[in-house]
């Protein structure tokens, strides 16, 4: 996969007490409709005021997990020249969350509140580029040559990554394209405090905040400093910092159920080419954080290709050393592999087909409570028939062997359970446990 058609997203888990090497050197083996309007100055800060189309009536309810409900709002409008209203110079598209929860209405009001302060500030935005859009299509008119086509587009959009009765946190995506070689894209954190709806920051988040800063400034620079972060992400000869670039933002981190991560989105620590990625520490490294913030539902563990880990996944009581690992570049002969043990599966990965490679997460996660097995979850994608996209299971038995669990389709993400059926089949489940269709 060339890194250049795609905003990379990448996450690892560090042990704390454990430091995680890089793996050993092996032998190869429905859109809504649309209004025009004019690029005259709009207020977008009122709540009253409806910026664009609103597809209210098909607000799509996600889930009453916890007594919160979930719908999704859809805002689009398209910009025109205010003298030629003909002449469309910026499409913009916004989907946001609205929460309520169940008994406690205040605390979602608060929650709704911020989040739609994050559409308006993009809705804003998007207001002055349009207006820079008719000022160059304006200017355009004034010479000789053909009218520019302006076709500047905006994104805004957002991932739940974990909702339950202690924690809110949601990434935003925003995307703008207003010529050039490419757009730019960049994500963002905002977490809630469920029960108050408060919004949290890494300062309100530890018992102890200077020892919290200070064990995720530690854990963090300690991954920064590894091979696959020099050789492949960061700027090239540059020292990265952390502290500034990461932990003095408050708005790139989140909380899913592998743990926090920190965010990096292009320019911040690598080049474009970089793409857009991550740093994770599991719950289980997260030292002094406090107990109403932490996660206790089944096992999952977020890891970054390339480095190793230590956790047992066959339930044998000795922890099993794990590093899946994918090729870098344009090689394509290189394929993926999986060392377990410094036994080297490559070649079940191989027979897999594993042609289209999905270079975010792969994870460990207990699909089944009462087995004694983690499995492992590694996704491939196709960009050519998304049909053929898919995450593949595997488990690790007591004997050494690596069986093959199956398939679902898609890329499984944060979001998202997997479960047996009644006939032994992986299925895919949305956070409420009931199957995607």
């Amino acid at each position: 996969m060339k890194k250049q058609y795609l905003a990379i997203l990448l996450a690892f888990t560090l042990s704390s007490t454990t430091i995680l090497s890089g793996c050993a050197t092996q032998s190869p083996s429905g859109s809504p409709e649309e209004n025009i309007y004019t690029t005259e100055a709009l207020d977008a800060g009122s709540d009253n005021d409806d910026p664009g189309h609103s597809d209210s009536a098909d607000s799509a309810l996600q889930n009453t997990l916890y007594g919160i409900e979930i719908t999704e709002e859809t805002k689009s409008r398209t910009f025109s020249v205010k003298d030629h209203p003909d002449v469309s110079v910026l499409t913009a598209k916004a989907v946001y969350p609205k929460f309520s929860i169940e008994g406690n209405s205040a605390a979602a009001d608060q929650i709704n509140s911020a989040v739609l302060a994050e559409f308006n500030t993009f809705w804003n935005f998007e207001t002055e580029n349009a207006g820079y859009a008719e000022e160059e299509y304006l200017m355009s008119l004034d010479s000789t040559e053909t009218p520019a086509q302006i076709s500047y587009s905006a994104d805004f959009s957002y991932q739940l990554k974990r909702c339950d009765d202690k924690i809110i946190s949601i990434v935003f995506t925003q995307s703008d394209y207003t010529g050039g070689a490419h757009g730019n894209v960049w994500s963002y954190g905002v977490t809630f405090d469920t029960a108050t709806g408060e919004r949290l920051y890494l300062e309100s988040l530890g018992d102890d905040h200077t020892a919290f800063r200070q064990m995720i400034l530690d854990s963090l620079t300690i991954q920064a400093s590894l091979p696959v972060y020099q050789d492949q992400y960061l700027f090239e000869g540059a020292d990265a910092d952390i502290e500034s670039s990461l932990l003095n933002d408050s708005a790139c981190w989140y909380f899913d159920r592998s743990g926090i991560s920190f965010i990096s989105n292009p320019y911040v620590l690598g080049p474009y080419a970089s793409g857009t990625f991550e740093f994770n520490i599991s719950y289980e490294d997260l030292t002094g954080l406090k107990k109403s913030y932490c996660y206790n539902g089944s096992y999952i563990r977020k890891l970054f290709p390339g480095v190793s880990a230590l956790h047992d996944i066959n339930g044998d009581d000795t922890a099993d050393e794990i590093c899946y690992s994918i090729p870098f570049g344009d090689d394509s002969q290189t394929n993926p592999s999986l060392i377990i043990n410094g036994r080297d599966f490559t070649d079940q990965l191989t027979k897999l087909s594993l042609s289209y490679l999905w270079t975010g997460a792969y994870y460990l996660m207990d699909i089944d409570s009462e087995d004694t097995y983690t499995e492992i979850a590694i996704s491939n994608e196709n960009f050519e028939n998304e049909s053929e996209t898919r995450t593949h299971f595997f488990r690790y038995d007591s004997e050494g062997n690596l069986i093959y669990l199956g398939n679902i389709s898609g890329i499984f993400n944060e979001d998202m359970q997997v479960r047996y059926n009644s006939n032994g089949n992986l299925i895919l489940c949305d956070r409420n446990g009931d199957p995607v269709s």
